[in-house]
């Protein structure tokens, strides 16, 4: 109850001063994370715990949104999915693979299969920072969210063999996937939506049993599917389309939401209280060195695959940089990595801190790309706003008012 507490005050004090700063809540959750973990006061010191139960903030979020998308429109999807997202993993994939691969070999010592597979998971994006960054300016349903969200859903299905190859490169590793569990997880999901669970519960007409039942329908679909050794967000996100056309979407939606937005909170908190500031100080050229590199690199690629896909030229750099991130699979594929003796606990956390610092700056860079006119890439000055954004974001006339 203790550590409930100091969550929530670190939370209501830091994000709504984030948020009068301009910087947004991403930073906020972040900076009261630093404030009350190991590196800051040490009011919390049981990170990995904390960060286990915030994830199914991402499992809800998935969720969610495969609620908007019926089986027809995840089909209509596959070009984002499998052509967009395979062309980000393999360009990005290769450069950080590469230029991370022969950095950490130089500087660390680390063996090519650590720095290579280190180096290829940062090709990852984080699914809850780039969802919640095109939430806050209602980009989901446009052309940019639809493509960003496909390359989000590919990676997590990508994250998988990375994981199973940490598991299996490293000395005992056993990380392979359970055929028989995932068709287990499968043959479970499919009989409780045709012994209609959620029919069983709001016949009860209690409104805490439907809210149970949802829960239970997220939660365990999740479960199963990250027993089976697969991802927990892919099985929520999947769960939700296969519910999108129920007649309770509208109502499970409003049952997973507070849900949702808690436990995001919760995972940012985690992610912040993650970072080890006292490393970080110690090594801060080689961590600042690695941030730039990786947004830099994943901006480039990204930015191209932008012109590539038709994107309109003002939303080039915002796809960039929502994509341009860490993600929050590496801290799994970097422990899983450690874990089986491929790297050692120091290059994890050194590693861990540079994805940790990317999904901090990324909203404020975004913040400040916002701000460039329009032939920048920025919308600053655009006398109509982008489809998208429901507010002006410092536009000329605004100041002038």
């Amino acid at each position: 109850m203790q550590v409930v507490t100091l969550l929530l005050l670190a939370a209501v004090l830091c994000v709504p001063l984030a948020q009068r700063l301009g910087l947004g809540a991403i930073p906020g959750y972040l900076l009261a994370g630093m404030l009350i973990g190991p590196s800051g006061l040490s009011l919390v010191t049981d990170v990995p715990a904390i960060l286990s139960a915030s994830e199914w903030g991402v499992v809800m979020m998935l969720f969610l949104i495969g609620l908007e998308l019926a089986p027809a429109r995840l089909w209509g999807m596959r070009r984002e999915v499998f052509g967009v997202g395979t062309l980000q993993m393999l360009a990005c994939g290769l450069l950080l693979g590469w230029v991370f691969g022969v950095g950490l070999r130089q500087l660390a010592g680390m063996t090519w299969v650590g720095a290579v597979l280190c180096g290829l998971s940062l090709a990852l994006s984080s699914t809850a920072v780039a969802l919640r960054l095109l939430e806050e300016r209602g980009l989901l349903r446009t052309p940019l969210g639809r493509s960003a969200l496909g390359v989000l859903l590919f990676q997590d299905m990508a994250a998988i063999p990375m994981l199973v190859a940490a598991g299996l490169l490293g000395a005992g590793g056993q990380s392979e996937p359970s055929a028989g569990a995932a068709l287990l997880a499968v043959v479970v999901v499919a009989a409780g939506f045709r012994l209609r669970l959620l029919d069983w519960a709001a016949n009860s007409r209690l409104h805490e049993m439907f809210t149970a039942a949802a829960l239970l329908v997220v939660l365990g679909t999740a479960q199963l599917f990250d027993y089976a050794g697969l991802s927990a967000g892919l099985g929520g996100f999947l769960v939700g389309v296969l519910l999108a056309d129920s007649r309770y979407r509208d109502e499970l939606e409003r049952n997973i939401e507070p849900f949702k937005g808690l436990l995001l909170g919760l995972f940012f908190l985690a992610v912040g209280m993650s970072v080890n500031l006292r490393e970080a100080l110690v090594y801060w050229p080689y961590v600042l060195l690695g941030v730039l590199a990786l947004l830099l690199i994943k901006g480039v690629v990204l930015y191209g695959i932008a012109r590539l896909v038709g994107l309109p030229h003002y939303h080039r750099l915002m796809y960039a940089l929502v994509l341009a991130q860490g993600g929050e699979f590496s801290f799994a594929i970097f422990a899983e990595a450690m874990d089986n003796h491929i790297v050692t606990g120091a290059e994890r956390d050194l590693l861990s801190i540079v994805v940790a610092l990317s999904m901090g700056v990324a909203p404020l860079i975004l913040k400040l790309a916002e701000r460039l006119p329009p032939r920048y890439g920025g919308i600053r000055g655009m006398p109509v706003l982008p489809a998208g954004f429901d507010r002006p974001v410092h536009t000329d006339a605004s100041r002038q008012e």
